[in-house]
C-alpha cells in the first residue's frame, strides 16, 4: 500500500505553514484527530474541461481583437472534443496541495484526500474524496442551515522535475485566496541549454517527473442535511448535477507549436525531396512564471473560480533575455543560453496525409508591454533544400529564417510581435511555404486555442 504523507508541526497561529496535501490512491489518510461531525466530500479536478473552453472562445469571439485580446477567430478553428496529451495533463498525486476556504475565502485548513478514480490513459479527470472534521461545517450542521459556501483551490506539480516551483505560505485562519494569489508563486523556466552548453529540450515525462506546474480554483454549496448524511461510502458529491461544478486546472504554460507543411499540398508524404524544416529555436523569454494567475476582481479569476485567462501574471522582477535582433550570423553562431530548442514530432492523427512534422516548445507567460523597448521574442527556423542542385553530393544545404513571433494574416506577419503568451494556451504556426535562401520570405499560418482543446485545424494561407 502506497501512501503519501505531509507531516507538519504545529505552532504559533502566526507561523506560516507550507504543506503539500497528503494524497492516497489506496485508502483514506489520517483525520485531523478533532471532535465534531466528521463531512466526506467528493470533487472532481479536470485537465480537459471543453464546455468551459467553448465559453472561454465565445467570450474572446464576441470581444475586440485590439491590444490585451486574443484572435476572434481562435474558436472557429479549434476542435471542442480534444486535449492535451497524457503527460501535459498528467497530475502528480504526492506533489499537490488542496487549500479548504470559507465563505469569505479566509483558509480554514489544508485538506488531506485520496484519489478514487482517474482517467489512467489521457488523465484528464481525477476523482477526490477527503473525510474532515472541521468547525466551520459542524457551526453550519447544528445551525441547520441551507447555504453553506466554502472554495477549494488545488495545486499541483510545483516540484516537477527542473522547475524549482513554490508551494503558498499560510496561516489557517488568517490567510485569504487573495494572499495566496499575491504571493506570485514562481517556477523556472524550462531549461534551455543543459551542461557543457549541449542542447536540450524539454517536454512534460511522466516518467522523469518532468509535469507542468496548475492550479485551479472553485466555490461550491451544500447543505447542512446533505453534510450530516455524507458517508465514506456516500460522500457529497460536489462535481454532481447538470452543469458539473469541477475543479479546472489551467497549466501555468503556454505550447507554442511550429508545423512544416512546405510544399505538401496533398499531404505529408516523406518520400518527397522538398525544403523541410529542420530545427526550431526561440529567442527571448522570462526566465520566471507564476504558479497561478492573479485573482480577485480586478484579476484573471474576478469570481474566484478558474477560467481561461484573457492577460498575463508576470512574477515581481521577472527577467527578460532581452536578445539582440534577428541575423543569419547571430542564428548560425550564438551560443548563448538563452535559446529554447523545440522538441520534433509528427501530428497525431489517423490518417497519413495529417501527419505533418511538427516542432513544440513550452514557455512561461509573455507580455509585450512589459518589455518595452528590448527586441521582441522571434522563432529561428534552420531549413533544409533537399532538392537543391548542391546536393547532389548528398550533403544538405541549410539556412535561416525569423518566424515573427505574432500574429499571421494570409501569410504575412501584423505588427512588431504577439501581444503576450498566456498560460494554458497553444500558439500554432504553420510554414506553407518559404523563399530562397537569399530572400526572407515566409508564409504562414496562425492560430490561437485553449490547451483544453489540443489538436487545431489551421487555414490554408496559400
Amino acid at each position: 500500500m502506497t501512501r503519501f504523507y505531509n507531516k507538519f508541526l504545529a505552532a504559533a497561529s502566526a507561523m506560516m505553514l507550507t504543506l503539500t496535501g497528503c494524497v492516497n490512491e489506496d485508502s483514506p489518510c489520517p483525520g485531523d484527530g478533532d471532535d465534531g461531525t466528521k463531512v466526506t466530500l467528493q470533487f472532481t479536478v479536470m485537465t480537459h474541461n471543453p464546455a468551459a473552453s467553448r465559453e472561454a472562445q465565445q467570450s474572446r469571439a464576441d470581444g475586440d481583437t485590439t491590444e490585451g485580446s486574443l484572435l476572434s477567430r481562435a474558436g472557429d478553428d479549434c476542435y471542442d472534443d480534444l486535449q492535451g496529451s497524457p503527460a501535459e495533463n498528467y497530475i502528480n498525486t504526492a506533489d499537490c496541495q488542496f487549500l479548504l476556504f470559507d465563505a469569505d475565502r479566509k483558509l480554514l485548513r489544508p485538506i488531506f484526500p485520496e484519489i478514487t478514480g482517474k482517467d489512467d490513459v489521457q488523465y484528464t479527470y481525477y476523482t477526490i474524496k477527503a473525510s474532515i472534521t472541521e468547525p466551520y461545517f459542524d457551526e453550519a450542521v447544528k445551525a441547520d442551515l441551507d447555504q453553506i459556501d466554502f472554495y477549494i483551490m488545488v495545486i499541483a506539480n510545483s516540484h516537477s522535475t527542473g522547475l524549482d516551483g513554490q508551494y503558498p505560505g499560510f496561516t489557517p485562519g488568517v490567510t485569504t485566496i487573495d494572499d495566496i494569489a499575491a504571493q506570485k508563486l514562481t517556477f523556472n523556466l524550462p531549461e534551455r541549454r543543459g551542461q557543457y552548453n549541449l542542447i536540450t529540450e524539454w517536454q512534460p515525462n511522466i516518467n522523469q517527473n518532468k509535469l507542468i506546474p496548475m492550479a485551479g480554483l472553485q466555490k461550491f454549496t451544500v447543505s447542512a442535511d446533505q453534510l450530516k448524511e455524507s458517508t465514506y461510502d456516500t460522500p457529497v458529491d460536489l462535481s454532481a448535477g447538470t452543469p458539473a461544478k469541477t475543479i479546472d486546472m489551467l497549466r501555468a504554460m503556454a505550447k507554442i507549436e511550429v508545423v512544416d507543411k512546405i510544399d505538401l499540398p496533398d499531404g505529408y508524404d516523406p518520400n518527397i525531396k522538398r525544403m523541410r524544416v529542420e530545427k526550431v529555436e526561440l529567442i527571448g523569454m522570462y526566465r520566471k512564471g507564476t504558479l497561478m494567475p492573479s485573482i480577485g476582481p480586478d484579476g484573471q479569476w474576478p469570481n474566484y473560480i478558474s477560467t481561461q485567462v484573457t492577460n498575463t501574471t508576470l512574477p515581481p522582477n521577472s527577467e527578460y533575455t532581452n536578445p539582440v535582433a534577428y541575423k543569419e550570423s547571430y542564428a548560425s553562431d550564438n551560443n548563448s543560453k538563452d535559446i529554447m530548442f523545440f522538441n520534433e514530432g509528427t501530428i497525431d492523427s489517423e490518417k497519413a496525409e495529417e501527419r505533418y512534422p511538427i516542432f513544440f516548445g513550452y514557455v512561461t507567460e509573455y507580455s509585450k508591454a512589459a518589455i518595452g523597448s528590448m527586441v521582441k521574442p522571434y522563432l529561428v527556423i534552420t531549413l533544409v533544400d533537399e532538392s537543391s542542385p548542391d546536393n547532389t553530393d548528398g550533403k544538405e544545404t541549410s539556412f535561416f529564417k525569423e518566424l515573427k513571433l505574432t500574429s499571421y494574416t494570409d501569410g504575412a506577419p501584423q505588427g512588431d510581435g504577439i501581444n503576450f503568451l498566456l498560460r494554458n494556451h497553444i500558439y500554432r504556426y504553420e510554414i506553407n511555404a518559404v523563399g530562397s535562401s537569399e530572400a526572407n520570405i515566409i508564409d504562414v499560418g496562425y492560430t490561437v486555442c485553449n490547451w483544453d482543446n489540443y489538436t487545431v485545424d489551421i487555414p490554408t494561407f496559400n
